[in-house]
């Protein structure tokens, strides 16, 4: 029967791109990690990996054993979290991770409420950024994550994850109040063409925004790569530029923007609570789920009524 520990290393050094990598995430010697999947590849009786890259590939084999590894991790944590279940305690540690930048909006009411009805339940928090959130899930660093979806623009799929809607906004284009081109009535995007933008090419909202002007037919001129989206609203407010903003991300107090909505381009927002599969039945993720869908309501209620006609 191949050991489920060395399947967890193969899956290690797939999510880590290296043998090196996965070494250091697991807090074990380069060596000891090569050791154990030279064992692992005796086992099975086959190459697991392409040793003569750099990155430390996985063969069609090694893929194939991850792909199952996957499962085998799912139903053990599924059994577990079953039984944990069995006596309707909420305890233990819920670690969630909350995007660095419009997260705490949303998540940090929520996780006080789920406090106040589970006292046992320990709750810590941890800055994650995007591009890791769902990898962090994945590999059990994280118990849940917020993570957001821009359907305009393709994500890979992240295997062992299910992802539960919690809400979705409309983006807007935020301008500084006093404008020309401020106002309430819907507007092309190319109307925006020739001002400065503001936008982060390395985020989903600044990949949606890179997509959204290239459809129209232009390159925005971008005077600031800034990915927070306070400090975003902050210079939009001071006419540093415009950008692209989700409804449900908060004004900045003391620092006002006009949203205007586009003509012709429908831009959207899915927002989910991201779990590993084998946790959904554990008491901690269950309850954790309803209380995040509440906050984004209030949220919603709150956030979209002062710009909404």
């Amino acid at each position: 029967m191949l050991d489920v520990r060395k399947l967890v290393l193969l899956r290690e050094v797939e999510a880590r791109g290296s043998i090196a990598a996965a070494a250091q995430a697991l807090n074990y010697t380069r060596s000891a990690v090569s050791q154990q999947l030279s064992a692992l590849e005796a086992e099975t009786g086959t190459a697991l990996l392409d040793r003569g890259s750099k990155s430390a590939g996985l063969t069609a084999a090694g893929r194939l054993l991850v792909e199952h590894t996957e499962r085998i991790m799912s139903q053990l944590e599924s059994a577990e979290s079953e039984l944990h279940a069995r006596d309707g305690r909420v305890t233990g540690e819920l670690r969630v991770g909350v995007p660095l930048h419009e997260g705490p909006a949303l998540l940090v009411p929520a996780l006080n409420r789920l406090r106040e009805l589970h006292p046992e339940l320990r709750v810590t928090l941890h800055g994650v950024l995007p591009a890791e959130s769902r990898g962090s899930v994945r590999l059990g660093r994280l118990d849940a994550v917020l993570a957001t979806h821009y359907p305009q623009v393709p994500e890979p799929r992240v295997p062992g994850l299910h992802e539960a809607p919690v809400a979705g906004d409309r983006i807007r284009l935020a301008i500084a109040p006093g404008h020309p081109l401020a106002g309430d009535a819907p507007r092309p995007l190319a109307d925006f063409a020739d001002l400065p933008w503001l936008l982060d090419p390395s985020s989903g909202l600044g990949k949606l925004a890179l997509h959204a002007c290239a459809d129209t037919g232009f390159v925005p001129d971008v005077v600031s790569d800034i990915g927070d989206m306070q400090a975003v609203l902050s210079l939009v407010s001071m006419g540093w530029g415009v950008a692209l903003v989700p409804d449900l991300a908060p004004d900045r107090p003391g620092h006002p923007v006009t949203r205007i909505p586009l003509e012709g381009t429908e831009l959207t927002r899915r927002i989910t609570l991201v779990v590993r599969k084998g946790a959904l039945a554990s008491p901690p993720v269950a309850a954790l789920l309803p209380v995040v869908r509440e906050a984004a309501d209030e949220l919603a209620q709150a956030v979209t009524a002062p710009h909404l006609g």
